[in-house]
């Protein structure tokens, strides 16, 4: 019998797909979907559809709004907060994830207790995102946002690909920061390699300051088409078994983790 899962990281189909998605989240096991929005300066905007599937099936998604991060300011964030949705997501920046300038839209969040979602990593190179500088979007960014300003929930997307050890060190020294392994992650690292990054234990040497495993800072994630989200939930499962975690850590993985951080009771 499958877990019911948290999915922490998709974004909204066209609204002809959006039964397929529906019923692939029944049969994927997925109870929650965040989705992931986008700014309207990118291609396609698509806040207004997400918070649309959300009003549509409000047991099942979870919006989050995409900020534009150069034209937006912290106003619109809590019109984004009072129009329902419950998450940001930062993508394509002009300066680093760090910069100062940015800052206002990471106190506001805090302040309206709204976790938030960082892509991280490589950009899929197409139209709309060809001005992309994946260098501003590397998981060490989050360690100086988290360390900043502990009061806020940060998740950053793909373990960092390619930059996975900034984003494993990164989460170690920071009890706020999360990252999920969506995207082509899990398609060519090994369980192993990605063990080895998640190293730490709450016993024994160079714990992590809130004395956790590593493992309990990783959370499900799909971030692909509907017809592949079973697929992502078997490499998910390929590699708990590989590593043999133990019950509560998958639990954490699949649901716990998020539904704390999302604040759900399932």
């Amino acid at each position: 019998m499958k877990s019911q899962l948290i999915d922490i990281h998709q974004h909204v189909p066209s609204d002809p797909e959006l039964d397929a998605r529906v019923q692939a989240c029944a049969e994927t096991g997925v109870v929650k979907q965040v989705l992931l929005g986008l700014p309207e300066s990118r291609s396609p905007g698509d806040n207004a559809r997400v918070l649309k599937a959300h009003r549509l099936h409000p047991d099942l998604f979870i919006p989050f709004y995409g900020v534009d991060m150069d034209i937006d300011g912290p106003g619109d964030i809590l019109r984004a907060r009072d129009r329902g949705f419950t998450g940001l997501k930062f993508i394509g920046p002009l300066r680093p994830y760090n910069d100062r300038a940015y800052f206002p839209f990471y106190e506001t969040a805090a302040e309206l207790n709204l976790p938030v979602l960082f892509h991280l990593g490589i950009v899929a190179n197409m139209n709309g995102w060809r001005d992309c500088d994946s260098n501003l979007m590397r998981p060490i960014h989050l360690d100086h946002i988290a360390r900043r300003m502990p009061e806020l929930t940060v998740i950053g997307a793909h373990l960092g690909n390619p930059w996975c050890e900034e984003a494993a060190m990164s989460c170690r020294w920071n009890p706020n920061l999360f990252f999920d392994l969506s995207g082509s992650l899990l398609k060519y690292r090994s369980p192993h390699f990605l063990n080895d990054l998640l190293w730490w234990k709450p016993e024994g040497p160079y714990p992590a300051p809130d004395k956790t495993f590593a493992w309990q800072k990783i959370l499900f994630g799909t971030d692909v088409a509907s017809s592949q989200m079973e697929d992502v939930r078997q490499d998910y499962e390929k590699l708990m078994t590989a590593l043999n975690l133990s019950a509560p850590i998958r639990s954490g993985i699949w649901t716990d983790t998020a539904a704390r951080i999302l604040r759900l009771t399932l």
